[in-house]
């Protein structure tokens, strides 16, 4: 199994819920009004469509898969980085973008286009360069992934759940594994 992004989009109301220090940190899938998933593209996605961007779009496109904003994050910087790493693994922590970063990214990813993808995308770059999975190739036939058609398809749905978010000022957790 490879490493995946999923990004859970959930209400207003259900963000506070999770964020209120009396109640149990956990997420329960069912309360996500969308999700979606980015199988082993992830890091694709953000190295394509960051060769043409200026460091703040960068910085900012980042943001996605690693938000800096944390669900039961109060004090983490100062913790070792054993016990920050077991928050993480045992669900103590839950990054997420909140309603002003995510118009952030929607007005970012309203300024790109499938093109982006299509101008910036070499294969060989990506696996020299290590991102995941260093399996890029150009064959870009239905039943193939890691390639150009994967990326575009994948950017589309990542257009898609930052837009609902932000047309409704939800938040979205962000699950990385």
């Amino acid at each position: 199994m490879g490493q995946s992004a999923t990004l859970y989009r959930i209400s207003n109301s259900t963000f506070v819920q999770s964020e209120n220090p009396d109640t149990d940190v956990s997420f329960y899938i069912s309360s996500a009004k969308s999700n979606a998933t980015f199988e082993g593209s992830f890091m694709g996605i953000e190295y394509v469509l960051s060769k043409s961007l200026k460091h703040l779009d960068k910085e900012l496109l980042s943001e996605i898969f690693n938000p800096t904003k944390l669900i039961g994050g109060e004090n983490v910087e100062n913790m070792p980085i054993e016990e920050q790493f077991e928050l993480y693994e045992n669900g103590s922590l839950i990054p997420y973008l909140d309603p002003f970063t995510i118009s952030k990214i929607n007005r970012l990813l309203n300024e790109m286009s499938e093109a982006a993808i299509d101008l910036n995308y070499n294969s060989k770059e990506l696996n020299k360069n290590g991102i995941y999975p260093e399996v890029w190739h150009d064959d870009n036939s239905a039943d193939q992934a890691f390639n150009k058609r994967h990326l575009s398809e994948d950017f589309i749905e990542l257009k898609t759940i930052i837009s609902q978010a932000h047309q409704e000022q939800d938040y979205i957790l962000v699950f990385v594994g």
